[in-house]
C-alpha cells in the first residue's frame, strides 16, 4: 500500500517550514554565485573554502530538513525556532569569513527575526531578536575584513557603527509593533469570523420567519374550520355535560392557536414600542408567567421575583414574550409536574432562573443548547432554544444551561435592563 505523507493535514509551521526552505535554496544559489564573482572576477584574497564548507554544511541541513517534512509528528514552535536559528548560525559564519559588518548583506539577519515575529508566540520574537543583535555584536569585533582599503578610513567606521544601531533599533521595532500588528490582524480575523457566524445565525432566523409565516397563512383557513364546526358540535351537544365541557376546551384551545397565527402574520419580528404595551417589569414578567401558566394547565409553576429594578417601566414587547415561553414550555417538557421560576432584577440587568426537576442536562447539550436543530428532547425540531436566544441575544443578553444541586437543570437568561426600558426604545 503506498504512502502519501504530504496527504496529511498540514500544520502552519509546516508550510512556514517549506517557505524557509525555499529561501534557503536561495541563499544557497545566491552565495555560490557570490563565490564565483569573488574568486574568478573580482580575484579577492579571502577564504573561499572557508566560505564553501559554509555553503555545504547549510545544504545538508536543507536536505536533512526536506526529508523532516515527510516525517508524520508535526512541527512544534521550538522546532520551527531551531530551523531558525540554524539560518541565523549560517548567515553570521558566512559573514565572518566576509568582511562581517562591512559586508552589505549583514541585514539579512533581520529576515529570520521577521519570520519569527509573525509566526511565534511573543517569548521566541524577543529570543530572536536578542541572538540577532548578539551575533550582530559580536561580528562588529570579530570577523575576517574585505580587502577594501577604504574600510579603515573615520568615516567608515562611523558607517559602519551606525549600520549596527540602525540594526539594533530595526530589530526592536520589528520585534514589538509587527508583533502588535499581526496580533490585532489576528484578532480582526476572529472577529470577522464571529460576525459571519452571527450572520448565518440571523440569515436562518430569517428564513424561519418566513416559514413560519407561510405555515400561518395556510393553517388560518382549517382552524377557522375547525372552530366553527366545534363551536357548533358544542350547541348540538351542550345537553350532555362531560362532551360539552371538552369541546369547550377544544373550542378555547383552537382560539388561542388562532391568536397566536395573528400575532406571528402581524408581526415586524423588531424591538419597537409599538409591538407591545407598556408596563411595570415586575408586572410584565409575571403576566408572562400567569398566561403560559393558563397555557399548560395541571403544571405547579413557583414563582419568586425581587430586587430594585421591578419597578422599572418596560415595553411588553412579544417576541420577548414568546422567547420566554419556549424557555417555561422546554421546562415543563423536562418536569411536567413542576416549574421554578426565579426572577431577580437590579439596576442594570433582569437574571431569570428556569429551573426544572428532570434529569440534568450533559455537557454536549450545554455545549450545543441554542444551535439551530439541535434538541434534547426525541422528536424535538431544535427551533424553541434556539429562537429564544435569538432573540434575547439581538436585545444584548445571554442565554445558558446549568446542572442545579438536588437534581434537574436550569436555563438562565440574562437581560440587560436599557435594552427594554421606554426611553432607549424610543430614541
Amino acid at each position: 500500500m503506498n504512502t502519501y505523507p504530504a496527504k496529511q493535514p498540514m500544520s502552519p509551521h509546516a508550510f512556514n517550514m517549506r517557505r524557509v526552505l525555499l529561501l534557503r535554496g536561495l541563499a544557497i544559489i545566491g552565495q555560490c554565485m557570490i563565490i564565483a564573482i569573488i574568486a574568478i572576477i573580482l580575484k579577492w584574497h579571502m577564504p573561499i573554502w572557508q566560505l564553501a564548507t559554509v555553503i555545504i554544511i547549510e545544504f545538508a541541513i536543507t536536505i536533512a530538513s526536506i526529508a523532516r517534512l515527510t516525517l508524520r509528528w508535526p512541527i512544534t514552535n521550538k522546532e520551527f525556532f531551531v530551523q531558525l536559528l540554524a539560518d541565523v548560525a549560517i548567515l553570521v559564519a558566512f559573514l565572518y569569513f566576509s568582511g562581517g559588518p562591512t559586508n552589505p548583506f549583514v541585514a539579512l539577519l533581520l529576515l529570520p527575526l521577521v519570520i519569527a515575529v509573525t509566526t511565534l508566540p511573543e517569548i521566541y520574537c524577543w529570543s530572536m531578536a536578542v541572538i540577532t543583535v548578539t551575533c550582530y555584536s559580536g561580528l562588529m569585533a570579530f570577523y575576517i575584513p574585505l580587502p577594501l582599503h577604504a574600510l579603515a578610513t573615520y568615516e567608515m567606521k562611523l558607517h559602519i557603527w551606525g549600520m549596527w544601531f540602525e540594526f539594533v533599533m530595526i530589530a526592536g521595532i520589528i520585534s514589538y509593533f509587527v508583533k502588535r500588528m499581526g496580533d490585532s490582524l489576528h484578532e480582526r480575523d476572529q472577529a470577522i469570523a464571529r460576525a459571519r457566524e452571527e450572520k448565518m445565525a440571523m440569515d436562518r432566523v430569517v428564513d424561519l420567519g418566513a416559514l413560519a409565516a407561510g405555515v400561518a397563512h395556510e393553517l388560518g383557513t382549517p382552524l377557522a374550520t375547525m372552530t366553527i364546526i366545534t363551536k357548533d358540535l358544542q350547541q348540538d351537544y351542550k345537553e350532555t355535560h362531560d362532551l360539552s365541557e371538552g369541546l369547550g376546551i377544544l373550542y378555547d384551545q383552537l382560539q388561542r392557536c388562532k391568536r397566536i397565527l395573528s400575532t406571528m402574520s402581524a408581526s415586524t419580528g423588531q424591538l419597537q414600542a409599538s409591538s407591545g404595551c407598556q408596563l411595570h417589569l415586575e408586572e410584565y414578567l409575571s403576566e408572562v408567567v400567569s398566561k403560559w401558566g393558563a397555557a399548560r394547565p395541571g403544571i405547579n409553576v413557583t414563582l419568586h421575583s425581587d430586587g430594585p429594578g421591578g419597578a422599572a417601566k418596560i415595553v411588553a414587547e412579544h417576541t420577548l414574550t414568546q422567547a420566554l415561553t419556549n424557555i417555561f414550555n422546554n421546562a415543563a417538557d423536562e418536569s411536567p409536574e413542576h416549574v421554578e421560576v426565579d426572577i431577580h432584577c437590579s439596576d442594570h440587568n433582569i437574571v431569570i432562573d428556569v429551573c426544572d426537576h428532570g434529569h440534568g442536562v450533559s455537557p454536549e447539550v450545554i455545549k450545543n443548547a441554542g444551535q439551530p436543530v439541535f434538541s434534547k428532547k426525541e422528536g424535538g425540531l431544535g427551533l424553541g432554544l434556539f429562537l429564544a436566544t435569538t432573540v434575547i441575544t439581538r436585545l444584548g443578553g445571554s442565554v445558558s444551561l446549568f446542572n442545579r444541586q438536588g437534581g434537574g437543570s436550569c436555563t438562565r437568561v440574562i437581560l440587560p435592563l436599557t435594552s427594554l426600558l421606554i426611553s432607549s426604545i424610543n430614541s
